[in-house]
C-alpha cells in the first residue's frame, strides 16, 4: 500500500513546504505499522507535509540516523509508531529528543508497561485490552482499506480453501498446527506472508505438505486475491501477542468468513455472529479440524457470516482513523 522513500546515503531534507510537517517513525518498510502510517498521511497529504522514517529498534544504519537528525529539526511534530523505535532515538539522540512534540502509537500488548510514556504528548492504544491496561491512553482502533478490499460479492468459493495471511511466519502465528489441520481434512490451505525464521517455514511445508500452498512476500493484490480464492481465513496466534490482527479485518471485508482465537482485537470486534470463535489453545488440532470441518460443511452459515462480517466493520475505514490522527496533531500543537 504505497511506496517507502529508498533508504540512501545522499538523503536530504524535503524543501520548505505551506502547512504542518509530521515526522513518523516506523519500524520496517514491510510491517503492518508501515502500513497504518501510510493511510495516515495518505489521506491528510492535502493538509501537511509527511515524511516517514524507517528507524530499526536495535540496529539503525546511517541513513537512518542521518534521516532523524536532519527531520527531527525539520518537523512541527514527530509521530513514533512504534515505541522501541522511538526509545532507541532517545537513547541516540538525548540532545534533540526533548526539542519537539511526540506522540506514540503503541501497539505491543506484551510492551505497555515498559515506561511511564511521559515523553509523549499522547499516547495511543488500539485495542480495549490495551485500553484497559493504559486507561491514560487514547483508543485508535486498527483500519484498513475498504475500498481496496472491497467485498467479494458473487464469486465466493465453493472448493475448500483455507487461508492464513500473516506478515512475518514465525511459531507464535500458529501456522503449523492450521497446516496439520488442514493436511488431515483435505482442504488446501493457501498461506501468505514472508519467511521469520527458515526452520519454522521447513515445519510448516512438512506439516502440510501437498495441501500447502505458499506465497512468499507477495504484493497487496495477491494478498487480496488469496482472501478471494478462500472459504475460510483463520487467525490462531497465541496470547499476548498480536494487537489486530489487520488480516481479520481484510478477509472480513473482503466477504471471506473468519475462523479465530480472541486475540488483539478481536473481543472489540466479535458481536456473536459476525466471527467464528475458537476457544480452545492454538495447539489444539483437533479442535482447528473440528470448526474448520464444520465451517466448511455449513456453506450457508458462511455465507451469512460473511455478509454479517462486512457490514460489522463498516466503520473501520482507514479515512476514519486518518482523521482521528488529524484532530490529534492540531489538539498538541495547540497546548
Amino acid at each position: 500500500m504505497g511506496s517507502i522513500r529508498k533508504q540512501q546515503t545522499d538523503w536530504a531534507v524535503p524543501p520548505d513546504t505551506k502547512g504542518l510537517k509530521i515526522l513518523q517513525v516506523v519500524d520496517s518498510p514491510y510491517s503492518a505499522i508501515r502500513t497504518l502510517a501510510h493511510q495516515i498521511a495518505r489521506h491528510n497529504r492535502d493538509k501537511a507535509t509527511f515524511e516517514t522514517v524507517v528507524f530499526h529498534p536495535k540496529r539503525p544504519d546511517k541513513s537512518q540516523l542521518d534521516q532523524i537528525q536532519k527531520l527531527w529539526v525539520w518537523c512541527d511534530l514527530v509521530d513514533i509508531q512504534y515505541w522501541k523505535s522511538g526509545a532507541k532515538i532517545k537513547e541516540l539522540f538525548p540532545k534533540i529528543w526533548d526539542r519537539k512534540k511526540k506522540i506514540l502509537t503503541h501497539y505491543n500488548p506484551y510492551n505497555l508497561h515498559e515506561d511511564n510514556w511521559e515523553d509523549y504528548e499522547v499516547v495511543n492504544v488500539v485495542n480495549g485490552f490495551q485500553k484497559k491496561e493504559l486507561p491514560q491512553a487514547r483508543l485508535m482502533p486498527l483500519t484498513i482499506d475498504m475500498d481496496f478490499f472491497a467485498f467479494n460479492r458473487s464469486n465466493y468459493t465453493t472448493e475448500p480453501i483455507v487461508n492464513m495471511s500473516v506478515s512475518r511466519i514465525e511459531g507464535k502465528k500458529g501456522v503449523v498446527e492450521v497446516a496439520k489441520a488442514c493436511k488431515e481434512l483435505g482442504f488446501k490451505l493457501i498461506l501468505v506472508g514472508r519467511v521469520s525464521d527458515a526452520k519454522y517455514i521447513g515445519q510448516v511445508k512438512e506439516a502440510g505438505g501437498k495441501h500447502l500452498e505458499f506465497r512468499n512476500n507477495v504484493s497487496d493484490s495477491e494478498v487480496r486475491k488469496a482472501y478471494y480464492e478462500s472459504a475460510i481465513h483463520v487467525c490462531n496466534s497465541v496470547d499476548n501477542f498480536e494487537s489486530g490482527t489487520m488480516p481479520v479485518l481484510e478477509a472480513m471485508a473482503c466477504g471471506t468468513p473468519v475462523l479465530t482465537r480472541q486475540v488483539g482485537h478481536i473481543p472489540d470486534i466479535y458481536n456473536g455472529s459476525n466471527l467464528r470463535i475458537n476457544e480452545s489453545s492454538c495447539d489444539d488440532v483437533e479442535s482447528l479440524k473440528s470448526h474448520l470441518k464444520e465451517m466448511m460443511d455449513g456453506r450457508n452459515y458462511r455465507i451469512t457470516m460473511r455478509n454479517l462480517a462486512r457490514d460489522s466493520i463498516a466503520d473501520r475505514t482507514d479515512k476514519n482513523r486518518a482523521e482521528s490522527y488529524w484532530q490529534l496533531y492540531q489538539e498538541v500543537l495547540q497546548k
